[in-house]
């Protein structure tokens, strides 16, 4: 019984130390898998993300203030008039937008300037997609099913697609557009990889299940009576922690094991040739270029940290004046 109680302990133990650092004893590649198959599973989780978003997210679909709905029942918050008003004044669809402000003059535009933020809707679905992305991940890492572990992924591709999209150029800031071609890139890359999936299972999990709390702090500081100040100090251990610690983890276990196998990240920029002398310009290593995709995540994800802290550590007061100046976390 005491042996039983030990060898369980230590599973316990050694579950938990995955979860923090995924080095797994026997590697499972998850690449490179066929393009036909990455085609097929984007197509179809492109479909369901555009349909549910358009469902979800366009107030002349008819359902845009059912996440809205469905937070207050499961958390009761008082919540400011705007979260409805801006319903009301954003039913135009992406396609529309600009023509229909070209027609109505720069009054029109004016007007609508503040519909530049996303709207309640919209940073609720960020948290309904994430946290859909994150379950599939996590199901994938427990039953050991590669194939679901690439659903997942496309996805988060799917999702970058419907937001450029529904955004517009109008809406479009220059943070969200260099993430939403940095971020396929990344996952695509991925695919072609012999990293362990379970690695990018657990760096799919962290950094989906920190945009869903993040998608939530923004409809939070935007439209609640939640002390902004308390939310970013709260976000900060969220961001540290899953943006930023657990994601360098991962990409020290891909770089430690690309050197330890390939002799170095810049083993693949050169080849040998008949005569033995190196040359530039070897085979493509898609491992590399994921790493670089990463790498440029990775300092996205490092700034807006120290924004957050910058902001968490200002008098309550002067956080406060600038959120309703500026209307949300930015």
């Amino acid at each position: 019984t005491k042996d039983c109680d030990m060898n369980m302990a230590g599973s316990a133990l050694a579950a938990v130390g995955h979860l923090v650092v995924p080095v797994f004893s026997e590697r499972e590649a998850f690449g490179p898998r066929p393009w036909e198959e990455i085609a097929l599973s984007l197509l179809v989780t492109t479909a369901c993300c555009v349909g549910a978003g358009c469902l979800l997210t366009w107030p002349r679909a008819g359902c845009s203030r059912l996440l809205i709905r469905l937070l207050l029942r499961i958390w009761p918050l008082e919540l400011r008039d705007e979260v409805w008003e801006e319903e009301r004044h954003s039913g135009v669809s992406p396609c529309s937008e600009s023509g229909a402000a070209a027609e109505e003059g720069d009054a029109s535009v004016e007007r609508r300037r503040p519909s530049k933020k996303r709207t309640g809707a919209e940073l609720l679905f960020i948290l309904v997609h994430n946290s859909a992305v994150t379950i599939l991940a996590g199901l994938a890492w427990m039953l050991g099913l590669p194939s679901l572990a690439l659903h997942a992924f496309t996805l988060e591709v799917a999702y970058e697609i419907f937001d450029t999209w529904s955004l517009g150029r109008a809406r479009m800031e220059p943070e969200t557009l260099i993430h939403h071609i940095v971020s396929p890139i990344c996952i695509l890359c991925s695919t072609q990889t012999d990293v362990d999936y379970r690695v990018l299972c657990h760096l799919c999990i962290c950094i989906d299940l920190s945009g869903a709390l993040l998608g939530l702090a923004k409809f939070l500081l935007r439209f609640s009576h939640i002390s902004p100040s308390l939310i970013y100090q709260r976000l900060l251990y969220v961001y540290a922690v899953l943006r930023v610690f657990l994601p360098l983890i991962d990409t020290a276990i891909i770089v430690h094991r690309e050197v330890s196998t390939k002799g170095g990240l810049f083993s693949r920029l050169s080849a040998l040739d008949a005569a033995g002398t190196q040359v530039a310009l070897g085979k493509t290593d898609w491992t590399q270029l994921y790493f670089w995709a990463m790498a440029v995540l990775n300092a996205f994800n490092i700034y807006f940290c120290l924004v957050i802290r910058s902001r968490a550590r200002l008098p309550a007061q002067v956080v406060a004046n600038y959120e309703a100046r500026m209307g949300g976390c930015n």
